[in-house]
């Protein structure tokens, strides 16, 4: 059983774009995305799109959730809910319709997948740190969550003694006694100080698990024209360049 992890495409087609294909290329069994498909970027529709034609399971964002009105924008800082309302303007209804019902949460195989936290997924809280994490163990019983939302690669880890870890290996076999948070980056707005878009993939063969994380160069550039061309933010088109 071969998985693809997508999270945080951001409305950043032309990483998605560039993505896919090595996705397709891996031929995974299941491709999930943990949310943000929408927010900063100038290409939502465009993301919005190719997201429900690729994606076997979509599991909702917090930018997700902004747009359509689930999830209020107050706590967003400037920058972002000017996003928000660009966006709102930028897709469909039946667009902001299908991002309203998006679940928060999808578990299978063992695994729980969730944009933000699983002990209170739409409280859009950050699992950040060491520290974060294992508060974040005792609200899921799955071997292994995978998340998003930071933006930053990250793999947490628990065994049998309750001790705990956090690796930054790009590939690693997970072990039969551990269980593990593995945030698997953003495609469309690292924060890592690595710009390229980051995915990842999980493959299951006769119990054993095999995590890889993938980094891929797109166009930044283009994304860039095309956010500055739309009159939202220059940060929002400056920090792709820096992954931060």
């Amino acid at each position: 059983m071969k998985y693809v992890i997508i999270s945080d495409i951001h409305g950043n087609i032309e990483a998605l774009n560039t993505v896919i294909p090595i996705i397709e290329g891996e031929k995974p069994d299941r491709i999930i995305c943990l949310g943000d498909i929408v927010g900063y970027g100038a290409s939502p529709s465009d993301c919005l799109k190719k997201i429900r034609e690729i994606a076997d399971i979509v599991v909702a964002g917090n930018h997700d959730f902004a747009v359509c009105g689930n999830t209020s924008i107050e706590y967003f800082n400037p920058i972002a809910k000017d996003a928000v309302l660009w966006t709102r303007k930028n897709i469909s209804q039946e667009e902001i319709d299908y991002l309203r019902n998006l679940p928060l949460t999808h578990s299978e195989n063992n695994i729980l997948f969730v944009h933000s936290v699983p002990s209170e997924p739409q409280s859009w809280e950050y699992i950040s740190t060491l520290g974060d994490a294992i508060e974040e163990f005792s609200f899921f019983t799955e071997k292994i969550c995978f998340i998003g939302h930071s933006h930053q690669p990250a793999i947490f880890y628990e065994d049998r003694m309750k001790r705990h870890g956090i690796y930054i290996n790009e590939r690693l076999e997970l072990r039969e006694d551990y269980r593990y948070i593995i945030n698997v980056g953003s495609i469309g707005q690292p924060r890592d100080g690595d710009p390229r878009a980051a995915f990842g993939i999980l493959e299951i063969d006769k119990g054993n698990f095999i995590f890889q994380l993938k980094r891929v160069p797109y166009n930044i550039g283009k994304a860039q024209e095309k956010i500055l061309k739309n009159g939202l933010p220059e940060f929002l088109a400056m920090r792709l360049a820096m992954g931060k």
